[in-house]
């Protein structure tokens, strides 16, 4: 179980998070869920280290695009994949995934269309390292 791939998914609602936990469960990923971004931050903080983290867009208590700015400011963190899930789609939300080269799923979204994402993110890993890296490092600067 130790090479198993861990991802967390933080998302303030219930029903999305135990669907994508039965999803990638079901894949054999060890996945890790959060209602809020301080409960994702304090579990980072805490030595867990994911191989992805999926973040809903508009929360509550803190924000996708707030928990993906905290995870740029430490080195530890900046590293780690980060997919955006949102259900906005508009002309601004689009330019900002872009600036920032930033992978979004769209809700809805297809269960398989969903998986492969995921699939294709973990495989190229090393590839949207490098690409979270260097958006931090444009942000921090």
């Amino acid at each position: 179980m130790a090479n198993k791939k861990k991802i967390m998914i933080v998302d303030d609602d219930p029903d999305i998070l135990y669907s994508l936990k039965q999803i990638l469960e079901s894949e054999g990923y060890i996945v890790y869920t959060f209602e809020d971004g301080n409960e994702c931050i304090r579990e980072l903080e805490n030595g867990t280290k994911p191989s992805l983290i999926i973040l809903d867009v508009m929360m509550p208590i803190m924000s996708g695009w707030e928990v993906h700015r905290r995870l740029g400011q430490n080195r530890k963190w900046m590293k780690i994949p980060v997919v955006f899930l949102t259900a906005r789609c508009n002309d601004t939300a689009e330019e900002m995934y872009e600036r920032y080269g930033i992978t979004r799923i769209k809700k809805p979204f297809n269960i398989q269309e969903f998986k492969n994402k995921i699939e294709e993110i973990l495989f190229h890993r090393q590839k949207f390292t490098k690409v979270m890296a260097e958006c931090h490092l444009q942000v921090l600067s």
